[in-house]
């Protein structure tokens, strides 16, 4: 395939700022990277401290707030969810922003969002600065388009 069809191609396949991201967790199996490690760094320090390693955590319910449902859960998942998320620091522009992305993403059960909608959750950082982070070819923290 010559080097000008190639680029158009990966070009109509671009992104947009209206594109839906989300943690691809397959992408984590794929990388050998452990998710549940740094599942556990993501915690706020009272947590981390709750928790004193990634393994051996139990299960537990959590209800989902839109249909009431009862699911079982992972408690590190459970944890960020309903402590650190409500930390009003817990999602800050110290972060860097691919941190800040992940955090959103396991702080709302991995509902995609576009960059506009990240946007109003890390309004320090442009739709399209978001866009350019999460489409740059690198994948960081499995962040990917849906």
């Amino acid at each position: 395939m010559s080097q000008t069809l190639l680029r158009h191609k990966l070009a109509r396949f671009r992104p947009t700022v209206d594109a839906k991201f989300h943690i691809d967790y397959d992408w984590w199996e794929k990388s050998g990277k452990n998710f549940r490690l740094y599942l556990r760094d993501q915690l706020c320090d009272e947590c981390r401290d709750r928790f004193r390693d990634h393994q051996n955590t139990e299960n537990v319910d959590w209800v989902d707030p839109d249909t009431g449902e009862v699911h079982r859960t992972d408690a590190l998942r459970e944890c960020l969810r309903t402590r650190c998320a409500n930390d009003p620091d817990y999602i800050n522009e110290r972060l860097s922003l691919v941190s800040g992305c992940f955090r959103v993403f396991l702080a709302n059960n991995n509902q995609p969002l576009s960059p506009n909608e990240l946007n109003q959750l890390l309004p320090w950082a442009s739709p399209e600065t978001i866009l350019r982070t999460l489409s740059s070819g690198q994948v960081y923290l499995g962040l990917r388009p849906i």
